[in-house]
């Protein structure tokens, strides 16, 4: 999937977030605490910061200090890859057809590929799929215990990235579902039994996750920044998926998947199935950030769909050449079981290991090979310009504006010799200052006086910027550094 969906390992480091968090857990090991106001910005400088991701930020510290960038993106891919283990046993524990988990894992790979950075929010796939396998066998089997291991690993969910919440949300769509089917099926003792222990056990998780260095102010903080519209309205990963996209075919092609099975299971009567298909595809809908997540939760109803619609196939299908294709599949899956049943597969799981091993040494030594570079794309991110700036003062005298975009990578590559104005952390700044970010970005009238407010006085742009054109014909500003890039300006004494 790395190197067909994407561009290769450049893909995992396309955004510059990765930076800050590498410097904040750096920050953390030194310090031996987490921090509580700010160390990055000038614009911000001591106020209130909720590091929601701080455990997260201490790992990838300590694995760029032993394997650099290469060593990030490595264990990216494996969190990625115990992903997919997750997602394929889901899908085979609920389905019984090894073929179609296959397929379907393969599926629901792809499509997060859309969201595959290497940062923080790549465990929130991996804890839903294990809230959804202990989910699934509670809901299959009826065994209660399993639910006891959720509050322990909501711990540890909510100190890695603040996608906690999702497996409350499941806990309490299991309880409603179960609630409903049970009373379709006039059982309601039983139903409301079972329900309640879901419904105990997200307290429980709700409670576990108060275990974190900012108790329940988490909760608010985290609450508030998702309910905020400005993020939705101007950042790209809250917003829709481009369907003209080449990764969007992956998704649409599950997302018709689950709707269609949404309904199946719909007339079977398994509410739990329903739930989570049409909820979680229309959160997808609303955001590509919850896309990675849909497809984690998508592929157990699909895959148990999918295995009923073959069987319907061998019994209803009078269409001969869709009968050979159904004997075709069930042909492949007699193989897969004998395979799955054989002792001589004892060591085949070697060969994944063996696999990042390789990959591991290609980052080492990738060559000419662009795909196996484990490094921000020079093209994207203002490398030339970074090396310059840190030939500069070494103080804190240069009070520089930037992007957010690149903000995360100027505190990678320059931090703390220099503080930026604004980078991802887009829930601490807050919508007014972001906004007022953007109005120099896009050359609004009254962008010099928001620099002035700020006491700016040098501006790294891409070279096609809006706010780089203005400052060409500004006499108070000077150019100082340019390449293909990126553009340096520094404010000087004179009048325009």
């Amino acid at each position: 999937m790395l190197f067909w969906c994407t561009t290769g390992v450049g893909w995992l480091l396309a955004d510059s977030d990765t930076g800050w968090h590498i410097r904040t857990g750096e920050w953390i090991l030194t310090n031996g605490h987490v921090p509580a106001t700010d160390i990055f910005s000038f614009t911000k400088t001591g106020m209130p910061w909720f590091a929601w991701e701080w455990l997260s930020d201490v790992f990838m510290a300590g694995i760029h200090y032993v394997a650099g960038l290469g060593g990030l993106v490595l264990a990216s891919l494996v969190l990625l890859g115990l992903t997919s283990v997750w997602v394929y046993k889901n899908a085979v524990a609920e389905s019984g057809h090894r073929l179609i988990a296959m397929v379907l894992t393969s599926l629901a790979m792809a499509a997060s590929t859309i969201h595959w950075l290497a940062r923080p929010h790549l465990v929130t796939p991996l804890m839903t799929a294990a809230f959804l396998w202990v989910l699934g066998r509670v809901h299959r089997d009826g065994a209660l215990q399993p639910l006891l291991v959720l509050p322990p690993l909501t711990i540890l969910w909510v100190n890695l990235h603040g996608g906690f919440f999702v497996g409350i949300v499941l806990l309490i769509t299991f309880a409603l579902g179960t609630l409903g089917e049970e009373l379709i099926r006039s059982g309601m003792h039983r139903g409301s039994s079972r329900a309640r222990k879901y419904l105990v056990t997200a307290g429980a998780c709700a409670v576990a996750s108060l275990v974190n260095p900012y108790g329940y102010r988490l909760h608010i903080h985290v609450l508030q920044y998702l309910t905020t519209s400005f993020y939705v309205q101007r950042i790209s990963e809250f917003q829709s998926i481009d369907f003209h996209s080449f990764n969007a075919a992956y998704f649409e092609t599950l997302l018709v998947l689950s709707i269609a099975a949404a309904f199946w299971h719909l007339g079977s009567g398994r509410l739990v199935h329903v739930m989570l298909l049409l909820s979680w595809s229309h959160l997808a809908l609303f955001s590509v950030r919850n896309i990675p997540i849909f497809a984690v939760i998508a592929v157990p109803g699909v895959a148990l769909a999918l295995r009923e619609w073959l069987a319907h196939v061998r019994l209803q299908c009078s269409l001969r050449w869709l009968w050979k294709l159904r004997s075709n599949l069930a042909e492949l899956e007699a193989g897969l079981q004998v395979i799955a049943s054989s002792h001589k597969r004892d060591r085949w799981h070697l060969v994944p290991c063996l696999t990042l091993l390789v990959l591991a040494v290609l980052f080492i030594h990738p060559g000419r090979v662009k795909a196996l570079r484990a490094e921000f794309d020079r093209n994207r991110f203002p490398a030339d310009a970074a090396t310059f700036l840190s030939g500069q003062q070494t103080d804190h005298s240069i009070r520089l504006y930037s992007s957010w975009q690149w903000g995360g990578y100027l505190i990678y590559r320059l931090w703390p010799s220099l503080r930026v104005f604004d980078d991802g952390r887009t829930d601490f700044y807050g919508p007014a200052f972001v906004e007022e970010g953007l109005q120099v970005w896009d050359a609004c009238p009254d962008w010099a006086s928001i620099l002035a407010r700020y006491r700016v006085n040098a501006a790294l742009l891409p070279v096609d910027s809006a706010v780089a054109t203005v400052l060409h014909e500004r006499r108070d500003w000077e150019l100082v550094y340019k390449d293909r890039v990126a553009v340096l300006f520094e404010k000087t004494d004179n009048g325009k």
